[in-house]
């Protein structure tokens, strides 16, 4: 129970303790299960929630600062560890896996995508070096976040059946606890993976992926032409000739065939192939937004594979310049990029850029409702606003204590989870982006 013990800690407000110290809090409209004072939701992976809980247990009011550190150098040592092993240069990865823009995407919502990046680039580093531990790390990859599940058939490239069966069996080990608790608690050992699947059913957008998902994955994917193009015409255009002279000789074909280089691709295009069924797949049930985010693994993959080829040009043309102008480069464009990213369309809805947002804060003060603990179905974007917002499951039946702001541009299922609280509801003020509801015996909290 440890990864529930503080989950609302990761919602970076301080109100959320005072739930903790209660054992009063009940289940909310079906959504959530307390237990000892505690909130988790079903259909969310556990790991994020067992780091920030076991670091609350030694660090308590600073714990968000903690798990910002130890998630970030876990990422960091991930990088330089797949690195070292799969002979990478590190600095041609880090500038592609610490891209503004990719962090932005990956962390706006949420550090699950971090985390289970983290694992699992180790387990790719172990499956290079066709160690069975590729199989524990891929667990705690997908006790990170659910998507990478669809990455287990890379199991079979260990190739030695004793191998895959113990990879297979480090698996199920260190997912077998998680299954536990929900057979447990839910009688029903797979209740978390079916969970997330209904939920993101109900919200389907009846879309493939939407062209503005589409669109934002390209746009923070397409960076790695210009580490390419910014690579190849470096300095004194060494690389650029001796591609040429390549192409003609196979001169670097023949290396990466010689040196047994050929495993490290074979690892990466079936990452990049799982990834992009993975997306495919999950992408329909989505929004838009949520389509995005889900693009981590298909540009983690892409990543990974533009690394082998710039580190192989390097080493084997010796164009040691170039690659780091073009690393320093693509750190500065893609700072560039997040900038226009900040303003375009997806973020502008769902960031704290969003005019409704601005609007509802502004309609808050003038009940004088500035100071009070809101319930609303944007909790996260509303906390950036300096509201003191919460979610609708934060403590035992809210919906009929607190005030009531529902944003109108998120999905049904969102707002459906209102309906204890908005029966004896009131509305107070609607817009074209939001309504003000307020309870039958509301009280202002402070």
């Amino acid at each position: 129970m440890i990864s529930h013990y503080v989950s609302g800690i990761s919602l970076t407000n301080p109100a959320f303790y005072s739930c903790l110290s209660s054992t009063s809090c009940e289940s909310a409209n079906g959504q959530l299960t307390f237990w000892y004072g505690t909130y988790f939701e079903p259909y969310r992976a556990p790991m994020a929630l067992f780091i920030v809980a076991s670091l609350y247990l030694a660090f308590h009011g600073f714990t968000l600062i903690a798990y910002i550190a130890v998630i970030f150098f876990l990422y960091v040592f991930a990088m330089w560890f797949l690195a070292k092993h799969l002979e990478i240069d590190p600095l041609i990865v880090f500038a592609l896996l610490l891209s503004p823009v990719f962090l932005y995407t990956a962390v706006m919502a949420g550090s699950e995508e971090i985390i289970s990046l983290a694992f699992l680039l180790i387990g790719l580093a172990f499956l290079y070096r066709r160690s069975p531990l590729f199989g524990l790390f891929l667990g705690l990859s997908a006790l990170g976040k659910y998507p990478t599940l669809g990455l287990l058939p890379m199991i079979l490239l260990l190739v030695k059946p004793k191998k895959i069966a113990l990879a297979a069996l480090l698996f199920v080990a260190i997912t077998i606890p998680w299954l536990a608790f929900n057979q447990v608690y839910f009688h029903n050992a797979f209740t978390s993976y079916e969970f997330s699947m209904l939920l993101a059913k109900y919200n389907s957008q009846g879309f493939w992926l939407s062209p503005s998902a589409y669109a934002s994955i390209f746009q923070y994917s397409a960076i790695f032409a210009l580490v390419g193009i910014i690579t190849v015409f470096g300095r004194r255009m060494e690389l650029l000739k001796a591609v040429r002279k390549s192409i003609l000789r196979k001169s670097i074909i023949s290396k990466i065939y010689q040196n047994g280089r050929l495993y490290a691709y074979a690892i990466v295009l079936a990452f990049i192939i799982l990834a992009l069924a993975i997306t495919l797949y999950i992408g329909p049930y989505y929004d838009t937004f949520t389509q995005t985010r889900y693009g981590y693994l298909l540009y983690t993959s892409s990543a990974l594979l533009v690394s082998l080829l710039l580190s192989d040009a390097r080493k084997y043309t010796k164009a040691n310049l170039s690659v780091i102008v073009a690393a320093l480069s693509f750190l500065f464009l893609s700072a560039v990029l997040i900038a226009y990213l900040l303003n375009s369309g997806i973020y502008v809805q769902y960031g704290s850029n969003n005019p409704a947002f601005a609007e509802a804060t502004l309609t808050l003060d003038s009940f004088n409702f500035g100071n009070c603990r809101i319930v609303t179905n944007d909790w996260v974007s509303m906390i950036y606003r300096g509201v003191n917002a919460f979610p609708q499951f934060y403590y035992n039946a809210t919906t009929e204590t607190y005030p009531i702001l529902i944003f109108h541009n998120q999905s049904s299922s969102t707002n459906s989870s209102f309906t204890k609280g908005l029966a004896n509801a009131t509305p107070a003020y609607s817009s074209t982006n939001y309504t003000l509801l307020l309870p039958q015996n509301w009280k202002c909290y402070g």
